[in-house]
């Protein structure tokens, strides 16, 4: 009984242990580069450095925009707080986050997502993505009513047959497990656990919170770290890593294919940080692509855009629903903060279709009926199909364009719009 007790104590004090040293060290500079991303994001505003006059919001197309601190041409520093796939309630949260942990409070937000981000709505909630069920949050006693009439009506709690299922990796998943898998770790490493309570409620509230408790231990919370620091190499970091970062800012070096990310996990971390440092926030991913894959992807990006074109779908409007921008704006507004969007460049085929059209005219719209808002333009919201990787990034020339353009040419609206205020 006592050698038992024993190799528990055991147990129990290499894990304690283990979850000291996560603690007190760098281990997050082991992850994988999307979690790191995330945390090195989330520990600059935890820090509570912020000083940027202008901060930009927005998803993973907009990370590409390059920030600015104050120099010649560029009156008021830029920062840019893009994160990939966090969905509109995300820029609220974090919002209250970036002024609660006493960074400077800026001029103006500059939120430059895509459409389907602003115009509808929050969307359903995060344990019913598909909208299969209920489109928007419930009580629990709502949700436990529904659920014990939907199982009597379904033969007594027979789980219903899976229609999203999709083959990924060799086996058959749930698209929307894939989904979180992927994307989940977006909410659960820039927020704490306590913040994610106090963002969510009803059964919203309980899924992100079981989803997040786990990562209470930060052993687990770093786990792939862990696993990564396990191998010699990825320790390994080339003295010259910085002068590699700037060699790959080069579009004709990224299409030559000699700037794959490093094997070593932690060199690969420390060229995302040194490139994020520089841009003030900017960090275009598909530049970690293979050119290979770019170009297969571009291939059928062009497929699918001509297949469209022989077989149109009967075109049909639905009325944006501008819900995260009203907030947005009545939040900005009462802290007396300025607000702006940025209306991002899209493929030429898909900014020019009716539907983009129509959206455009009611966007317009909405701006004209909240005049204290600004609303900027590039000089041609059209990019050729061949400046993107896919439907949404910017390949590195469609970088380089959107943001000299940025820079040229929306800033100086922006400043402009600020000294009117």
């Amino acid at each position: 009984m006592r050698s038992k007790f024993l190799g528990i104590g055991i147990t129990l004090l290499l894990f304690l242990i283990l979850e000291l040293v996560v603690r007190v060290t760098g281990i997050h500079y082991l992850e994988q580069p999307e979690i790191f991303f995330v945390n090195l994001k989330k520990d600059f505003v935890e820090s509570g450095k912020g000083d940027a006059d202008i901060i930009i919001l927005g998803d993973s197309r907009s990370m590409a925009l390059a920030g600015y601190p104050k120099q010649p041409g560029i009156e008021f520093s830029v920062y840019n707080h893009s994160l990939p796939a966090m969905g509109p309630k995300y820029y609220r949260f974090f919002l209250d986050k970036y002024l609660q942990k006493g960074n400077v409070k800026p001029k103006m937000v500059l939120f430059a997502a895509s459409p389907t981000l602003y115009s509808t709505g929050y969307g359903p909630p995060l344990y019913d993505p598909d909208a299969k069920s209920v489109k928007e949050n419930e009580s629990v006693s709502t949700y436990l009513n529904r659920r014990w009439n939907e199982g009597i009506e379904k033969n007594f709690f027979r789980t219903a047959t899976p229609s999203n299922i999709v083959s990924y990796s060799g086996k058959q998943e749930d698209f929307n497990q894939i989904l979180w898998e992927f994307f989940g770790h977006r909410y659960l490493h820039q927020f704490t656990f306590s913040e994610l309570s106090e963002q969510y409620s009803g059964v919203e509230r309980l899924f992100i919170l079981s989803k997040a408790a786990p990562l209470l231990y930060e052993s687990y919370r770093f786990h792939g770290a862990i696993r990564n620091a396990l191998s010699v190499s990825n320790w390994k970091v080339d003295k010259n890593y910085k002068e590699k970062s700037l060699f790959c800012e080069s579009c004709e070096n990224i299409e030559a294919g000699l700037c794959k990310p490093s094997s070593s996990q932690l060199e690969d971390n420390r060229t995302i940080e040194d490139q994020i440092w520089r841009h003030s926030g900017k960090y275009n991913i598909s530049n970690r692509l293979k050119p290979e894959l770019v170009l297969f992807s571009k291939q059928l990006v062009r497929k699918e855009l001509e297949e469209e074109l022989k077989n149109p779908i009967p075109y049909t409007y639905t009325r944006p629903d501008f819900t995260v921008l009203k907030d947005l704006i009545e939040y900005t507004r009462a802290r007396g903060i300025g607000f702006g969007l940025v209306y991002m460049p899209w493929l030429k085929e898909r900014q020019e279709t009716r539907e983009s059209q129509d959206l455009l005219v009611d966007l317009k719209t909405f701006f004209k009926e909240n005049p204290d808002a600004g609303l900027f333009f590039f000089p041609d919201s059209s990019y050729p199909t061949e400046r993107f990787v896919d439907n949404i990034h910017y390949d590195c020339r469609g970088e380089k364009r959107v943001n000299e353009e940025f820079r040229n040419n929306v800033l100086p609206q922006v400043f402009r719009f600020l000294h009117s205020q």
